[in-house]
C-alpha cells in the first residue's frame, strides 16, 4: 500500500492566512482557532499546492489576500510549500503566485500584467504540465479528493458513488442470482439474450403497446358495426336468381341487338308486328283483368298471406342471427372468465419464500425489520394483482350475465316466432291450393277467338319481315333501350348484393377483432408474470450487492434500491448510518464519521493512503481510527491558528 504522508507544511499571504506552518512529521494533527481565522482556506490552500483548485473545485478563484473592500493587496504573493513522505521518501513542493510589473515605453508608471505561477519540486523549477504530471503519478487528482476530505464522496452524483461502490465488489454471477429466484428456469430463458435492466425496457415498451392496442379494440369493433350497411329487405338468394334472369334477358336482347344490325328486313312489317303485339298484350291483360275479377277477393288474401309469411320468415331469420351472436359473445366471455379464474387459483397458490429470509451470502436470518418488509413487499404485489384480476372478473361476469338474461329472452321470442311463421305457412298453402282451383276453372286466354286471331296477323308479318327490306333504325333503338334498362337492373342487383357481402365481411371483422382481443390480453398477462420475476431477480440481486458491499464498512450502510410506489426497484445510492438517510437527517458529527469509514474502505480499495483534512472535527465526540493520517480543523477559542500534534 502506498502510503502518504504530511511532514510539513508553510502557508505565506494564502488568502487570509499571513504566515502559518504545522508539521505533524506524518502524525495526526488539531489545527484549532475561532471562526473566520483560516482553518478552511488550510485545506484549500492544500488543495492549491497539489492541483491549482481550493476544496470546492474552483481553478479561478482568487488565492491573493484582500483588504476590507474585497480588493487585493498588491505586493502580497502567496506560496505554500510542503514536504511529504511517500513509502519513506521525502519530497518538497512549493507553489508561488508572483506578480509581474512592468513599464512600457514613454510611461512613467509600472503595468501590473497576468501573474505569474511558480513551481518546484525539490527546489528544482517545474513547468506546470511537468508538475501536474509529476503529482498525478504520486496520486491521481479525483483520488486524492475522496481520500483527503470525508465529505467527498457523499457529494459527488449517486451515479457516481454508485459505479465506485460497484467496482469495490467486482462482478455479480447472474446465473448464481437467478439461482436463488423462485423462477430459475424461467428467468434463465428470459435472461439468455438480454440484461434484466434490457429485458425490463422490452418488457414496458410492449405492455404499452399491447395496451394500446387492446383499449384501440372496442373503438375498431364499434368501427366495423358503423360500417355494416343497411341491406335490401330482399334476401341476398332472390336477389342473386334476380341477377341471373336479368343476364339471360342481356344476352338475348344483345343477340335481337346483333340480329337487327345484320338484318335487311322491312320496318313497316316490324311496325305492325310490334302493334299487333302491343295489342295482343292489351287484350290479353283485359282478359286476364276479366278473369281476376273472379278471383279478385282470393287473390287479396293470397297477397296479404304471403305478405305475412315473408315477414314471419324474415323476423324468424333474424332472431336466429341474433341468438347465434349472443351465443358467441357468450362463448368468449366464459373462456376469459375461465382464464381469469385459473390465474387467480395460480396467484392464491402462490406462497412467501421464507428462505428469501436468509442471507445467501452469510447464511444468516435477515433482521425482522428487513423480513417483514420482504413479505409486506410480497403479500403487496400479490394482492395488488388479486385485486385487478377480481375487478376484470367482476366486469366479464356482469357482461356475461346480462347476455345470458338476453339469450334466454331472445330463445323465448324465436319459438314464438317459430310457431307464427309455421302458421302463416300453413296458410298460405291453404290459399294457394284454393286460388289454383279456381283459376284452373277459367278458360286460357290463348285457346280465345281474340288471341288466334292476332296471331295470325303475326305470323303474316313475320312472312313479310323474312321477304322485305328496308331501315331497321327504329328496331334497334328498340332493343337498345330494353339492354339499357336491363342493364341499369343489374347495376342496381349487383349494388344490392355488394352491401350483403360489405355486411358479411364487418360481422368477420368483428368477429376476427374479438379473437384478436382475447389473444392480445393473454401475452399481457403473460408479460405481468414476466414483470414479476424480473422483479424477483431484482431483488434477490439487490440483497446479494448491498450484503457484499456493506460488509466492507465498519459503521455505513449503502442502500442501492428503493421500492416505488408501483412496486418496481429504482437504482439509488444513499448512504445510511443506523437507518438514517446522510442526504436528509444525519447530523454533521455523524456524516464526518461515515465520511472517515467510506475512506478507510476506498484506501484499501486503492491501496493508498493520504492526509484526510476533518473540518468542523469539534463537532464529533469521538471520530473514528483511519490509517491514514488526520488533519482535524477545530474551531476553539483561540484569535489565531494553532496546532497540536496528536500523542
Amino acid at each position: 500500500m502506498k502510503r502518504i504522508k504530511l511532514l510539513k507544511v508553510t502557508y505565506h499571504n494564502f488568502k487570509g492566512i499571513k504566515d502559518f506552518e504545522f508539521e505533524p512529521n506524518g502524525k495526526s494533527i488539531d489545527v484549532s482557532g475561532e471562526n473566520a481565522v483560516g482553518k478552511t482556506s488550510l485545506f484549500d490552500g492544500f488543495l492549491w499546492l497539489l492541483f491549482g483548485k481550493n476544496s470546492e473545485e474552483q481553478t479561478k478563484f482568487n488565492p491573493k489576500p484582500l483588504d476590507e473592500n474585497g480588493n487585493e493587496v498588491l505586493g502580497l504573493e502567496p506560496e505554500i510549500e510542503a514536504i511529504l513522505q511517500i513509502d519513506g521518501e521525502k519530497v518538497t513542493l512549493r507553489r508561488k503566485l508572483s506578480e509581474v510589473w512592468s513599464k512600457p515605453r514613454g510611461q512613467v508608471e509600472k503595468v501590473r500584467k497576468s501573474d505569474k505561477t511558480e513551481l518546484y519540486v525539490n527546489e528544482v523549477p517545474y513547468k506546470l504540465k511537468d508538475y501536474s504530471n509529476y503529482v498525478n503519478s504520486i496520486i491521481d487528482e479525483d483520488t486524492f479528493k475522496l481520500l483527503t476530505n470525508p465529505m467527498a464522496f457523499n457529494n459527488l452524483k449517486w451515479q457516481e458513488r454508485r459505479e465506485i461502490l460497484l467496482s469495490l465488489i467486482g462482478d455479480v454471477d447472474d446465473h448464481e442470482v437467478i439461482k436463488q429466484t423462485k423462477y430459475a428456469d424461467e428467468l434463465q430463458k428470459l435472461l439468455s439474450s438480454h440484461s434484466a435492466d434490457e429485458q425490463r425496457k422490452i418488457i414496458v415498451a410492449s405492455r404499452r403497446k399491447l395496451r394500446n392496442e387492446i383499449d384501440g379494440i372496442p373503438a375498431r369493433i364499434d368501427e366495423a358495426n358503423r360500417a355494416i350497411p343497411e341491406t335490401s329487405t330482399t334476401s341476398k338468394n332472390v336477389l342473386q336468381g334476380m341477377l341471373g334472369s336479368y343476364q339471360q334477358q342481356l344476352m338475348a336482347e344483345q343477340a335481337n341487338l346483333q340480329a337487327a344490325e345484320s338484318s335487311s328486313d322491312s320496318i313497316d312489317a316490324r311496325h305492325k308486328k310490334a302493334q299487333l303485339e302491343s295489342e295482343l298484350s292489351s287484350k290479353q291483360a283485359s282478359y286476364l283483368q276479366g278473369s281476376q275479377l273472379a278471383i279478385s277477393d282470393l287473390a287479396t288474401d293470397l297477397s296479404d298471406v304471403q305478405m305475412s309469411n315473408a315477414k314471419a320468415q324474415t323476423d324468424l331469420k333474424l332472431a336466429g342471427q341474433k341468438i347465434d351472436s349472443l351465443k358467441e359473445k357468450i362463448s368468449e366471455e366464459t373462456q376469459i372468465r375461465k382464464d381469469m379464474l385459473t390465474e387467480y387459483h395460480q396467484l392464491i397458490a402462490q406462497k412467501f419464500d421464507e428462505n428469501s429470509l436468509v442471507c445467501p451470502t452469510c447464511g444468516q436470518s435477515y433482521p425482522a425489520e428487513k423480513q417483514d418488509e420482504l413479505r409486506a413487499n410480497f403479500n403487496t404485489n400479490l394482492s395488488q394483482k388479486k385485486r385487478g384480476i377480481i375487478e376484470s372478473g367482476k366486469q366479464v361476469a356482469k357482461s356475461l350475465e346480462n347476455h345470458e338474461a338476453e339469450l334466454k329472452k331472445q330463445i323465448n321470442g324465436y319459438t314464438d316466432l317459430q310457431e307464427e311463421a309455421e302458421l302463416r305457412q300453413k296458410q298460405l298453402e291453404k290459399i294457394q291450393a284454393e286460388y289454383a282451383h279456381r283459376k284452373s276453372s277459367i278458360t286460357p286466354f290463348e285457346q280465345t277467338k281474340a288471341y288466334q286471331d292476332l296471331q295470325k296477323q303475326i305470323k303474316e308479318c313475320d312472312q313479310q319481315i323474312a321477304t322485305g327490306s328496308g331501315s331497321n333504325d327504329k328496331a334497334k333503338q328498340d332493343v337498345q333501350t330494353k339492354i339499357d334498362k336491363i342493364t341499369a337492373g343489374i347495376h342496381q342487383v349487383n349494388d344490392e348484393l355488394a352491401k350483403f357481402a360489405t355486411a358479411e365481411k364487418q360481422r368477420e371483422r368483428i368477429t376476427e377483432l374479438k379473437a384478436q382481443e382475447i389473444e392480445l390480453k393473454k401475452a399481457y398477462a403473460k408479460l405481468d408474470k414476466q414483470s414479476f420475476m424480473l422483479d424477483d431477480y431484482v431483488r434477490t440481486k439487490v440483497a446479494v450487492l448491498e450484503d457484499r458491499i456493506n460488509s466492507l464498512f465498519g459503521i455505513v450502510n449503502f442502500k442501492l434500491f428503493e421500492t416505488q410506489k408501483n412496486g418496481e426497484l429504482n437504482d439509488i445510492c444513499e448512504a445510511m448510518v443506523d437507518g438514517v438517510p446522510y442526504s436528509t437527517d444525519l447530523n454533521n458529527a455523524a456524516k464526518i464519521n461515515a465520511g472517515l469509514d467510506i475512506i478507510n474502505t476506498l484506501s484499501k480499495h486503492y491501496d493508498v493512503t493520504a492526509p484526510i483534512f476533518v473540518d468542523n472535527a469539534e463537532s464529533v465526540n469521538r471520530i473514528i481510527e483511519t490509517q491514514a493520517q488526520q488533519i482535524k480543523l477545530i474551531v476553539s477559542a483561540d484569535k489565531k491558528l494553532v496546532a497540536k500534534v496528536e500523542e
